[in-house]
């Protein structure tokens, strides 16, 4: 039989009434009886909730004139901020204070702290004697702190402990007679680095981190290389309501280059009012063989370094829908020792306008004005004007779709360092496109697959002037591509505009599949080919765009197969009919699925249709054996018969910590050696160890 002891009787039934107005407790039990001096005996399957806790015990003696409890047998704590495990406990009732006797303290991150005594400070904080503390799993202890005397502090973040040991497998590795050991972010060391190659020889780095504030941090690393010296690194980070900043930076005195070089990075975005947004990035290196030097595989291969800032804002009014932006950008050549040809946009305002008349009519407005900026060579300003209307119309219920488009482009230009009479050169061009598409669908009994065949038509028209006497800041021909074969115009940038009346031709075969109603559709297979036929082909400028033999392009295949998910096999490329040759080919194989990745890619291009490439590229990751993975990776060029980049990797994942070593060759023949980088990186991490973990 079980009794219950609810707030409202406990007044004058058990309790004085004096206690009427103290903290409520409900106790649950298989046995209760009372003695005369007030004392409560709770025996079997006690439950006790008082303020934001639960207690449960074998056996409780709940002494109320003295509001103290004596639990025993099965001691369980448990509340928000703690679940403690004890043999014995005695605690106060009308307080969050007490001491426990073998106790098990497991806080909600899980970090476990093991006691022979725990005094209970309050909710927040304990005082352990002959204290064990690990963030380990409790059956895969590897690493613990040993300690005389601990004290745990939830509110300040932070376990303090005196006659400590750090031990390994419960081997002692290092003794302290003070340790701080953060439960939460915090400033402290973390976990050094160690690597070794070619270019900077033995390299030790011990990362410092600063946690003054919840909003703001800071990282210090002191990096030591054998070759090279010391580096300082340093990194500040912050966040508020309005966004976040980030800035970093390197400086090293260089003793085999005999010369002060580094790198700072930055970035920042803020959610102004009227949902305007300003954004900035920034990165720069003191010369253009660092990132050579000095970066990781991910930046080696870099040819410009951008830093850029942006102001925007996007409104509505009734149907009129516009979007502006003014900005400015800052580009580092890589591959050349001075950057004074090196172009940069010192601003650019750019806006586009839409205003809906009707479903059927839409008139735009773009508006783009730039200064282009460089010590050495033509600059200027550039202001281009480009309003146009779109038609859209629907039939058949959306199966037949068409867009006719009419337009024109004005383009003006403000030079410095050019003769007078060509000082302000204009041009003024017309433009109209029409695209028709249509989807037929075939949807199966079960609705489970779907093929549509897609036809798609467009027709081009540009009547571009000769503008091989115009200035040329950013444009360059594009070769055909699937993102430019339904386009009037080739060109990037705005200096330049394809004469064209053209028409473009697509056609995609696409059948999906999905397991249930609710799920979402698959793609299974999709084949789609292209091609275009030029009336005109006349070039605008011989030096960007010469006069094309033949008025077909090539041919465009794709093919995208993913029998399965996490399977993807692809291929793609462009048949040059005249020629009788494949101008380009890409394909690549792609399986993902659980404990394992792979890729394998090969691209190849023709010299007949642009600077001849073949790559070879493979990536991937294995789970060897529980726990046990394997990296790899290599890009080799073909046509340079040599190895770009090969990484050989093994990492062990235990639950609390992680030991891995990798071995890499990057072949970038630059920097202040050409000798191709070779060494190894070893990782060691142990999680909840140091002042943020890993």
């Amino acid at each position: 039989m079980h009794n219950f002891l609810k707030p409202a009787l406990l007044c004058g039934l058990l309790l004085p009434c004096s206690l009427a107005h103290a903290e409520p407790v409900d106790i649950d039990a298989d046995q209760m009886t009372r003695s005369e001096d007030g004392t409560i005996t709770a025996t079997g399957h006690v439950i006790i909730k008082r303020m934001d806790e639960t207690l449960v015990a074998d056996q409780v003696i709940y002494h109320t004139p003295r509001h103290t409890m004596e639990a025993s047998g099965h001691v369980m704590i448990r509340s928000a901020k703690a679940t403690i495990h004890a043999d014995q406990a005695q605690l106060q009732t009308q307080s969050h204070t007490g001491t426990m006797q073998h106790a098990t303290i497991t806080l909600p991150g899980g970090e476990r702290i093991k006691a022979e005594q725990v005094r209970r400070i309050d909710d927040q904080r304990f005082e352990a004697e002959h204290a064990i503390y690990s963030s380990c799993p409790a059956d895969e202890e590897s690493w613990r702190i040993a300690a005389d005397h601990a004290v745990v502090d939830q509110e300040a973040g932070e376990l303090i402990s005196t006659g400590s040991r750090l031990e390994l497998w419960q081997v002692p590795v290092l003794y302290s007679p003070w340790w701080s050991q953060p439960l939460r972010r915090k400033s402290g060391l973390l976990i050094p680095s160690v690597n070794t190659g070619k270019r900077r020889g033995t390299e030790l780095s011990v990362p410092y981190y600063i946690a003054p504030a919840e909003n703001w941090d800071a990282t210090l690393i002191p990096h030591w290389m054998s070759v090279r010296g010391m580096m300082g690194e340093a990194e500040v980070r912050h966040i508020s309501t309005m966004g976040y900043e980030r800035i970093s930076g390197a400086a090293i005195d260089d003793t085999v280059a005999k010369r002060v070089r580094g790198r700072v990075k930055g970035e920042m975005q803020w959610q102004l009012p009227a949902s305007a947004v300003l954004r900035a990035k920034a990165d720069h290196v003191s010369d253009y063989a660092y990132l050579a030097d000095y970066a990781g595989v991910g930046d080696v291969s870099l040819r410009y370094l951008q830093s850029e800032a942006s102001l925007s804002q996007q409104f509505a009014l009734a149907d009129t829908r516009t979007d502006w932006s003014l900005q400015a950008q800052h580009l580092q050549d890589l591959l050349l020792t001075s950057n004074a040809t090196t172009l940069q946009i010192l601003p650019r305002l750019q806006s586009h306008t839409e205003w809906q008349f009707s479903p059927n009519v839409v008139a735009h407005l773009e508006q783009q004005t730039t200064r282009f900026d460089r010590r050495i060579g033509v600059d200027g300003w550039r202001m281009d004007w480009h309003p146009y209307v779109e038609l859209p119309w629907e039939l058949s219920g959306g199966g037949i779709r068409s867009t006719i488009t009419g337009g024109m482009r004005h383009t003006r230009y403000w030079l410095k360092s050019a003769a007078p009479n060509i000082s302000r050169p204009t041009r003024t061009t017309g433009e109209a496109s029409m695209e028709l598409r249509s989807d037929f669908e075939r949807i199966s009994e079960g609705h489970h697959w779907r093929h549509v065949v897609s036809p798609i038509v467009r027709y081009d028209y540009v009547g571009a002037p000769d503008q091989s006497l115009l200035p040329n800041f950013d444009s360059a021909f594009g070769l055909l591509t699937w993102t430019n074969l339904l386009s009037g115009n080739r060109f990037s940038g705005l200096d330049r505009i394809e004469k064209t009346n053209r028409l473009s031709m697509v056609l995609e075969n696409r059948l999906q599949t999905r397991a249930g109603e609710s799920d979402g559709a698959r793609d299974v297979l999709i084949v789609r080919g292209g091609a275009a036929y030029d009336m005109m082909r006349r070039s605008v400028d011989p030096l960007l765009q010469p006069v094309a033999t033949q008025p077909f392009s090539n041919l465009l295949g794709e093919v995208v197969w993913q029998p399965l998910a996490g399977a993807a096999l692809y291929a793609s490329g462009q048949y040059n009919p005249a020629g009788h040759y494949w101008s380009s080919t890409s394909s690549y194989l792609n399986l993902t699925g659980r404990g394992y990745s792979f890729y394998a890619g090969y691209l190849f291009i023709d010299q007949r249709y642009s600077a001849r490439t073949e790559l070879v590229d493979l990536r991937g990751s294995f789970s060897l054996i529980p726990r046990w993975q394997a990296t790899a990776s290599w890009q080799y060029d073909r046509v340079l018969k040599l190895s770009q980049q090969a990484t050989v990797g093994l990492e062990y994942h235990h639950p609390c910590w992680t030991l891995g070593l990798e071995t890499y060759r990057i072949n970038r023949r630059s920097g202040t050696t050409t000798a191709a980088n070779t060494g190894f990186r070893l990782l060691l991490e142990f999680k909840g160890l140091g002042s943020v973990g890993s």
